[in-house]
């Protein structure tokens, strides 16, 4: 027998509904040291949920199983209802029932899923458990097979951090913890780029620590994977290290492989930390494709967020039976075979922001429509609306343009409008510092792939850090922010004129003195609602309140900084024109390179170490 799923229940109160519904009397019993349902006569326990679905539609299309049934581990009378849903439909299918008395711990009862799993009318089934004794108990239930593997798969989990020690602590103790993981090949390669972890906290031959130079995160999952490579894994996972995760996800992932049709690669949801029956992405697209990709990216440097703010409490979990095509999967949680880094080398030394991204687009590129958003299988994130570091601007600007050197024909007029609208709203609300960025992360993707080749990555990005401190009239408070409230969504009533006044003025940067108000405009940024760059007009002050952080950002208006930063981006895309086509092609050319495992070992300096067996 070999398990397919698992039926969780929940960690913590706030993921209940992720996880079970429980009605008529029944309840999570968390007192002993196993969780239990504990039921009385008539109540029922739904598996009508996110985690605990089973959504037979991608394993009838991704994997050879033929034949799977529910095996349950109960004590009491009950009638059990095998339910299916379709896509696009609220209505319900009942497909089996079957009543059971005198349930014994000691002998779990099955039910087999009906053959039309496999069919093209296949969707998602979950079962409902309705006690019809006095009282019952529900303790374990599983997905199961009968059918031998069609391979045998050993998984190199990657974990990149920096300076996140308890997040990796936590996120290893899970996997340990659970004892049907550890029946399987695994190893945990904790790649550590700051240093602040040590051998004897991880007491496991299933876990190794490896120091690292800090690379970022592209430096850090390359590090990693290397070594999973040397020691023979037949996958991989890679996953940052500020995720809260339920070790389940990574199960799936072995029956998945270990009956896999085809090679694909396996994108994790990434849930919403902070609002955690919230969905942030379920792989994306990016403005790589904005020419190929039906939905509307809004510019080249954009992408989507696929199932971008699903409530999973409220919203339909049939939308996840819609599969899409992503671009790419993050690599908060991503798994793929041996044979896609063999068909198409290593991550690109992003250093930060975009290795994932065009990891993904080359897997697209080479290999066909092969990530994969499974639903059932996600982790809980830090979300991105709580976070500004301003030097993360110039990594996003420079990889974003090697990208699409990469993957598309993007024109130069194109690049630089696009570039200029970033760079502009950076200036209108005082942010100095990231509208350097922006500007840098331009010249030095100009400067062609010697900028990566020839500069020591660790120095580079310690000047990146000091530079993107350079004006200092914005400031950071710490401490409580709640005395800003999130406002009330505003219309906008600018009207055209308006607007490009504002526009031609530079937000008030060719405002005369006497004429700016010594005010503060408060722009609130959260995971739904930004407030607009033109409530700072005319004023002297801008305050940036994130959703979920303790810190509050202090922009002061500057004439002359302002000013100065655009005549410099004038100045800089006027001396670059030349170069275009040429950097393109070279970025092209050093492409299989950058991403060979003899750059790698060079850029690591593995060259003057020796791997770990």
């Amino acid at each position: 027998m070999t398990v397919v799923n698992r039926i969780k229940f929940p960690s913590t109160s706030e993921t209940s509904s992720l996880y079970i519904k429980c009605s008529g009397g029944a309840y999570l019993n968390s007192c002993t040291e196993h969780q239990d349902i504990v039921f009385t006569q008539n109540s029922v326990l739904s598996l009508n949920t996110y985690f605990n679905s089973f959504f037979e539609k991608f394993y009838a299309k991704y994997t050879q199983i033929s034949s799977l049934y529910y095996l349950l581990t109960l004590e009491g009378n009950f009638q059990i209802d095998l339910y299916r849903e379709y896509p696009h439909q609220e209505t319900r299918e009942l497909i089996h029932t079957e009543s059971f008395d005198k349930c014994q711990l000691s002998e779990p009862v099955k039910i087999s899923l009906p053959d039309s799993w496999q069919s093209e009318d296949a969707g998602r089934v979950y079962l409902e458990i309705t006690c019809l004794g006095e009282h019952g108990l529900f303790t374990e239930g599983v997905i199961a097979t009968d059918q031998p593997k069609s391979k045998e798969v050993s998984l190199g989990i990657v974990i990149c951090t920096f300076k996140k020690e308890t997040y990796v602590k936590n996120t290893v103790n899970t996997i340990l913890k659970d004892s049907l993981l550890q029946s399987k090949n695994f190893k945990v390669f904790v790649v550590d780029n700051g240093s602040t972890l040590k051998k004897d906290e991880f007491d496991s031959r299933k876990v190794q620590l490896i120091p690292n130079r800090n690379l970022g995160g592209a430096g850090g999952f390359t590090r990693g994977l290397i070594q999973a490579l040397h020691e023979n894994y037949t996958h991989f996972l890679l996953m940052d290290d500020d995720v809260e995760l339920d070790s389940e996800s990574i199960y799936r992932l072995f029956p998945l492989y270990e009956y896999a049709t085809q090679d694909f690669a396996i994108s994790g949801a990434m849930l919403d930390l902070y609002k955690k029956c919230i969905v942030h992405e379920a792989g994306g697209l990016s403005g790589v494709n904005l020419g190929t990709n039906k939905s509307s990216v809004a510019s080249p440097f954009g992408h989507i967020s696929l199932k971008h703010n699903i409530n999973l409490e409220k919203n339909s979990i049939n939308l996840f039976l819609s599969e899409e095509s992503p671009d790419y999967g993050a690599f908060w949680f991503f798994g793929f075979p041996k044979q896609i880094v063999e068909k198409i080398g290593l991550p690109m030394p992003y250093f930060i922001r975009g290795d994932d991204m065009e990891f993904g687009l080359r897997i697209k590129k080479f290999i066909g429509n092969s990530i994969i958003a499974f639903p059932g299988i996600a982790i809980w994130h830090e979300p991105f609306y709580t976070k500004n570091h301003t030097w993360v601007t110039y990594y996003l600007i420079r990889n974003q343009l090697v990208t699409h050197s990469l993957h598309s024909s993007l024109q130069y007029l194109e690049a630089v409008n696009f570039i200029t609208r970033i760079l502009l709203h950076k200036l209108f609300i005082f942010d100095y510092n990231s509208a350097e960025m922006v500007i840098k992360g331009f010249e030095d993707y100009i400067k062609g792939p010697k900028i990566i080749k020839n500069s020591d990555p660790e120095n580079l990005h310690k000047n990146i850090v000091e530079l993107s401190k350079k004006y200092k009239n914005q400031t950071i408070e710490y401490g409580d922010n709640q005395v800003y409230k999130q406002p009330k969504k505003q219309k906008n009533n600018v009207n055209f004129y308006q607007q490009l006044f504002r526009l031609l003025t530079l937000n008030g940067h060719l405002y005369p003195n006497s004429l700016i108000s010594n005010q503060d405009a408060l722009l609130w940024i959260g995971s739904d609602y930004t407030d607009r760059w033109d409530k700072a007009f005319a004023k002297q002050r801008v305050i940036i309140v994130r959703e979920g952080n303790n810190s509050i950002e202090k922009n002061e208006l500057s004439h002359a900084s302002g000013i100065k930063v655009f005549m410099r981006w004038l100045q800089t895309i006027i001396k670059s024109y030349l170069k275009w086509h040429f950097i393109q092609a070279e970025w092209r050319s050093s492409f299989q390179d950058l991403t060979s495992i003899e750059f790698w070992q060079e850029y690591l300096k593995l060259n003057e170490t020796k791997l770990h067996s």
